[in-house]
């Protein structure tokens, strides 16, 4: 029997709105009566800084349907109204004392009880007596997204605009928005955007499925739907003058927001559609994920490289082509964005002191979350949960498990045959590209994943690894809803979709998921828009279906599925910014509103934690070290010391769990400082130098260029062997329109070798 006090703990469910009440011997006589939107044990802990003997007396479900609630006010209506129980005033109490208007004289839990009863009742006889919630839910399904009225920038976000003011005041051209994923990098630009009157806005990134996120935002918010028109390079191919017909309209002229992607821009020539842009001044643009494509691989002469089997689609991309066409764009001032800029911060491209108008990561919003409620918490009208600009952010939950044993003998013995990248060969189909006796379909190792579900399932027990599909407060608090499989290889979708629905009869929860496969060969079309694969999963939750999405690359940069809450990482992987940019597209918020008859409005957060699993304990170990050092460097915060302490504060945030034994067990700082130095013993040096994060700007200098490529790889005997990276390179977005082929961009030979060679 697994132990798992420890995990008991830390997981909270999702949170259904709760009546709560308590009394304490500050204010005899009195009951307190409240509701919450987050765990009750966390509001009370909030209370007990003002009434640290209260006694907690009731908690009861504010939940009439599951579409229906209602709130705290109906109770205190009829404690007044039925019961006659007076409500606490400022005058009854003595100087010092924290008051509230909560308080009820001589209250019992019983007439808290009959309340809850009435106000049932009422809703059911529909006599109108108390307010009700309703939930209220909208996906929109045209290309022109619908109002959502005014977005206020967070604090954090405002700070970001102030940066961008000042920097530009002060003649910076060049800048580095810094920020984690889901810190809402596109409403904030746009916002800068305002703020210096841009005119032509150009949104460039590697990656097409970020552009309806810059969609939405335009057009969805009210700051910038009447001021601006958003074009992708659909629009401009239709129209070679949209551009210039808009913002110079006689009589009722816009300013404009184009999106491209780097594969529509590359090439000697400029098309047709774009000299509407290179013929006049830009006045802000973008670069989106720009640690994608755009910079990271500027040496390398392949964005996308052969996996040693003939792929479908084998087109070469050099990156001088693409940088050649984006240097002749006229601009004004250019802002870099990204979550996971690590490389970049290591180069001098960018003045820390002036040009870096934003630095957070997801330690500082929720330290910024936690500020604000405790902040607003003891005012004498305290603002509702959901007014922090920062509700619904959910916590992470890691867990750091080792997979099952047949496939940790057989990843063992594949380390032992020289197979460095033993996850992308566990999961390897018997083809990487669709074939016709249906070996796409099959792993090799197909034994060992399907005993790995069965343990993920809870239909099967191991040691090392929990069935939490199967534990209790996992079900009862609908987490694990909606789950992203993230692959090594496309075909390994339609392998691992398969397996799971041949083997239906093995499986006591993961056959009640709903199978969306996004990245497989079989059927490439199935969703040929990320707007297909939102659709699809709001669809499933709309039906109380759950789901599991199967990708490889597909919709993990810069897109966003409110559903997903589970992430399970199964690929090799030694870059954080890939890693990083994946996990985190399970952080955004996902939070439902309900309203009453009058507009009033309550929201509740579906989503209050997220779960990380990955199976290769020592990559969490090793990332989380690697993200506090690329902190502390950046914030000048050197030694040991500032490591330990910043590994604890994330940890803190995000709790990292293991499996040892059948005992569940959290992760400290220490455990994860001595397992990174023991891990690093055990590796040779043509390891450890790939994985050692590299200034690539180094290059520039002619003279160590040079001498870096007259050089032999590490460990031959011979000149240099290319060997494409293995797993990842064939998951393709299909884009809008044909020049704006989406691919998967790896790191260039060139830098791979600079790495061995170091």
């Amino acid at each position: 029997m697994k132990d798992l006090s420890i995990l008991d703990s830390l997981i909270t469910d999702r949170v259904e709105p709760h009546i709560y009440a308590f009394t304490t011997n500050t204010i005899p006589n009195y009951l307190k009566v409240g509701d919450t939107y987050r765990p009750v044990s966390k509001r009370l802990s909030e209370w007990r800084e003002y009434f640290p003997n209260l006694e907690q007396k009731f908690e009861g479900s504010a939940k009439i349907t599951e579409d229906v609630y209602f709130r705290d006010f109906a109770v205190h209506y009829f404690l007044e109204s039925e019961k006659r129980r007076i409500r606490l005033e400022p005058t009854d109490l003595p100087e010092g004392v924290y008051y509230s208007r909560e308080f009820f004289r001589e209250a019992t839990v019983g007439d808290v009880e009959e309340a809850i009863a009435d106000i049932n009742d009422d809703y059911h006889s529909k006599t109108g007596r108390y307010h009700y919630y309703d939930a209220k839910t909208q996906l929109p399904t045209t290309e022109k997204y619908a109002s959502t009225g005014e977005w206020f920038p967070r604090p954090n976000q405002q700070a970001t605009i102030d940066a961008f003011k000042r920097a530009v005041d002060n003649g910076r051209t060049h800048l580095l928005m810094y920020a984690v994923m889901r810190f809402g990098k596109s409403f904030t630009s746009m916002c800068c955007a305002k703020e210096m009157g841009a005119k032509l806005v150009v949104v460039v990134s590697a990656k097409a499925d970020v552009r309806d996120e810059w969609r939405k935002t335009v057009e969805s918010a009210e700051n910038f739907r009447n001021d601006y028109e958003f074009f992708s390079s659909a629009d401009l191919e239709n129209n070679y003058s949209i551009v210039t017909d808009t913002l110079d309209h006689p009589t009722d002229p816009k300013k404009v927001v184009v999106f491209l992607t780097l594969q529509d821009l590359q090439g000697e020539n400029i098309k047709d559609k774009h000299a509407q842009i290179f013929g006049r001044k830009i006045d802000l643009l973008l670069v989106d994920e720009t640690h994608f494509g755009a910079r990271a691989e500027k040496y390398g002469a392949v964005l996308r490289a052969s996996q040693g089997e003939k792929l479908s689609k084998e087109e070469k991309y050099a990156v001088e082509d693409i940088l050649e066409s984006t240097k002749e764009f006229d601009v004004n001032v250019t802002v870099h964005l990204s979550g996971t800029p690590y490389r970049i911060l290591m180069s001098d491209e960018f003045d820390r002191e002036q040009d870096l108008i934003a630095f957070y990561q997801f330690t500082d919003i929720v330290r910024e979350q936690e500020e604000w409620d405790k902040d607003n918490f003891a005012k004498d009208e305290p603002k509702e949960e959901w007014e922090n600009p920062y509700f619904g952010f959910p916590q992470m939950i890691r867990f750091a498990f080792n997979p099952n044993e047949s496939a940790r003998k057989r990843m063992a013995a594949l380390r032992e045959s020289g197979m460095s990248d033993a996850f992308s060969a566990l999961f390897k189909p018997k083809s990487v590209v669709k074939a016709d006796n249906g070996n796409h379909k099959l792993f090799v190792h197909e034994q060992e994943i399907l005993e790995l579900l069965e343990v993920i399932d809870g239909s099967k027990e191991d040691e090392e690894l929990l069935g939490f599909l199967d534990y209790d407060k996992i079900k009862d608090g609908k987490m694990c809803r909606h789950i992203v499989v993230v692959l090594p290889y496309c075909a390994s979708c339609d392998a691992l979709e398969a397996l799971i629905r041949g083997n239906a009869d093995k499986f006591k929860n993961l056959n009640d998921y709903e199978i969306i496969n996004i990245s497989g060969v079989d059927n490439p079309n199935r969703y040929k828009k990320p707007s297909d694969i939102k659709r699809a999963i709001n669809a499933c939750e709309a039906e109380g279906k759950k789901t599991i999405t199967l990708t490889v690359n597909r919709m993990l940069t810069g897109s966003t599925v409110p559903e997903w809450d589970t992430m399970l990482f199964l690929k090799d992987t030694s870059s954080p910014q890939e890693y990083d940019q994946a996990v985190f597209r399970l952080q955004n918020q996902y939070i439902k509103t309900f309203v009453d008859e009058n507009g009033e409005t309550i929201k509740f957060n579906m989503k209050p934690q997220t779960l990380l699993v990955d199976f290769d304990p020592d990559r969490v170990f090793v990332m989380q070290e690697q993200k506090a050092q690329v902190y502390n460097v950046n914030t000048d915060e050197a030694g040991n010391s500032k490591l330990h302490e910043r590994i604890e504060e994330e940890l803190r945030i995000s709790p990292v769990i293991v499996m040892n034994k059948d005992k569940v067990v959290q992760i400290t700082a220490t455990d994860i400082l001595k397992t990174v130095s023991e891990y690093s013993k055990t590796r040779g040096v043509a390891e450890e130098t790939v994985e050692i994060p590299v200034d690539m700007s180094l290059l520039d200098i002619a003279a160590i260029r040079a001498a870096i490529e007259r050089e032999n790889e590490l460990g031959s005997k011979a000149g240099l062997t290319i060997k494409g990276a293995d797993g990842d390179g064939d998951d393709m977005d299909t884009p809008e329109d044909d020049d704006a082929t989406d691919i998967d961009l790896k790191n260039s030979s060139l830098e791979n070798f600079f790495k061995r060679n170091l």
